[in-house]
């Protein structure tokens, strides 16, 4: 049994103040600066609501799944509701204190328009019917995080979680929490036993549990297969380090270093072991020239197939994870 706990910084008490992701502040907006909004009355509803953007998704466009999945985050300095597209994670709404979860649907009705043109330009909509363009291995959930769509939409923590990389599959408990503990997960064989508040307060601290709990099954399961790497093909390196990395999968530094991004767990098998490999590899050539590619391919024959679906490959992260 594995348990974690503690109190993270920013936790007022305990309890994030909002929202359900995090980094919140490294990410910057896809749109343009007037993205779609609602201005917003004194009582924190929405008045008028603005037309800018809004309108119907013209019959030359291509079918996207509507309505699109998204994230939404309270904010106490919001005046109006605002729409952005957040890297690898798709549409996030912002809305004032009190704003009524009811509206947002109307909110994504005036403004499709926009926000399916936004989508497509960063490639982030799905297309109707849910069929997705990864390689397989997360779950049938199109974009990764279908199983953890809550109510209308709106992204809640997971009930399961899968690990194809590693063939894991966990159950994910949650239980209330008893005044005066502190938040906690905890691993029991084969479940995930989540004791945080209740609500999206709640969700929040869930998020943060299950990032560390990540980052600890990445450390025990990838550094031990990634040393079997290297001494089934010869490769020599000086340490492995788990990062949570936004923009790559891997890096090796020039002292022999090798970083994994503890999301490869979430790819297929075979394309977290092309990762792995590619990286060790880097321990011979830093660079990718020639040399690199023909190592590469030497160790592991179908480097180009699992080059290509790591296109995707953020398709497979749920988004708690990213």
């Amino acid at each position: 049994m594995r348990r974690f706990a503690g109190v993270c910084p920013g936790w007022p008490g305990g309890v994030p103040g909002s929202g359900l992701g995090s980094e919140q502040d490294s990410e910057s907006d896809a749109g343009p600066e007037t993205a779609p909004a609602a201005a917003t009355g004194a009582s924190g509803d929405p008045g008028d609501l603005s037309d800018a953007g809004a309108g119907i998704a013209r019959a030359d466009q291509p079918e996207v799944a509507w309505p699109p999945r998204h994230d939404v985050r309270t904010s106490p300095r919001a005046r109006r509701v605002r729409l952005r597209i957040v890297p690898r994670r798709g549409l996030e709404v912002v809305v004032p204190q009190g704003f009524s979860a009811t509206r947002i649907p109307e909110v994504l009705e005036r403004h499709r328009t926009w926000i399916v043109r936004a989508l497509l330009r960063a490639g982030l909509a799905e297309s109707q019917g849910g069929a997705g363009d990864g390689l397989g291995g997360a779950g049938g959930n199109v974009g990764g995080c279908g199983a953890f769509l809550g109510p209308d939409g709106i992204r809640s923590v997971p009930v399961e979680v899968l690990l194809p990389a590693v063939h894991a599959h966990y159950a994910v408990i949650r239980a209330p929490l008893a005044p005066g503990m502190r938040p906690e997960l905890r691993e029991v064989d084969a479940a995930l036993r989540l004791r945080v508040p209740e609500g999206g307060a709640g969700d929040g601290v869930a998020v943060d549990l299950l990032r560390d709990w990540l980052r600890a099954v990445a450390r025990r399961r990838l550094a031990p297969w990634l040393h079997g790497l290297a001494v089934e093909h010869g490769f020599r390196y000086q340490r492995c380090v788990v990062r949570m990395q936004q923009t790559r999968w891997g890096s090796c530094s020039a002292r022999g270093t090798i970083s994994c991004n503890a999301s490869l767990l979430f790819l297929p098998r075979e394309l977290a072991r092309h990762v792995l490999l590619h990286e060790l590899c880097h321990t011979a050539h830093l660079d990718h020239s020639p040399r690199f590619h023909a190592l590469l391919a030497s160790v592991d024959p179908h480097a180009a197939e699992w080059r290509e679906g790591l296109r995707s490959g953020w398709s497979h992260v749920p988004w708690w994870a990213r």
